[in-house]
């Protein structure tokens, strides 16, 4: 049966960074750096000051994760439950069995692994933990990044769709999509 990541057995240890969930005090630590322009580029949400990041924190922290090095905030992340797409008399069998995951690194992290590290945590909170069968994850197509990330927690590419993402700058972006199945990631822990 899924769980909840509140009911997990938490923190969870990496090499170098300690996952736990997210606090809402959490929110005023990270606002300096998730305000910053290289930060919103590829973000969803654009909280234009620290009560509206309050808020937007606030409201998801049932599906959030902090990743920390030497006690400091340098990713955040979610693992989203979701129901699988079913027939109508599937429904409940359907039901919380699978998950998108989703990630921000402090920029004073990046170029150290940490981005990967913290991604290929929240893969295995999904399926270890929360017994998820498939996983997702999303991004513009223009952020290489990501891409490289997913790419190499072992997350297939499944789709690239033509300026389906409307950019805050404006533009109509392609979107890119992958995912991997829990028989997929045993394959890939036995290999």
């Amino acid at each position: 049966m899924t769980r909840t990541l509140a009911e997990l057995d938490l923190p969870l240890h990496t090499e170098r960074l300690v996952l736990r969930p997210g606090r809402s005090e959490d929110a005023a630590t990270i606002w300096p750096w998730y305000r910053l322009p290289q930060v919103q580029e590829w973000t969803t949400t654009l909280s234009t000051t620290a009560e509206d990041h309050q808020q937007w924190w606030d409201a998801r922290l049932d599906s959030c994760m902090v990743g920390l090095l030497d006690g400091e905030i340098v990713a955040t992340g979610m693992v989203g439950l979701q129901d699988a797409w079913s027939q109508a008399d599937m429904v409940e069998q359907a039901r919380g069995q699978q998950a998108e995951i989703g990630w921000v690194l402090d920029p004073a992290a990046h170029g150290r692994g940490f981005g990967t590290e913290f991604a290929a945590a929240l893969l295995r909170l999904a399926f270890e933990e929360l017994g998820v069968r498939r996983v997702e994850a999303d991004c513009f197509a223009e952020n290489l990044a990501s891409r490289r990330v997913m790419e190499k927690i072992g997350m297939r590419h499944e789709g690239t769709f033509r300026e389906e993402s409307l950019h805050r700058s404006g533009r109509w972006l392609d979107g890119m999509s992958y995912a991997l199945l829990a028989s997929e990631f045993d394959s890939q822990q036995t290999a």
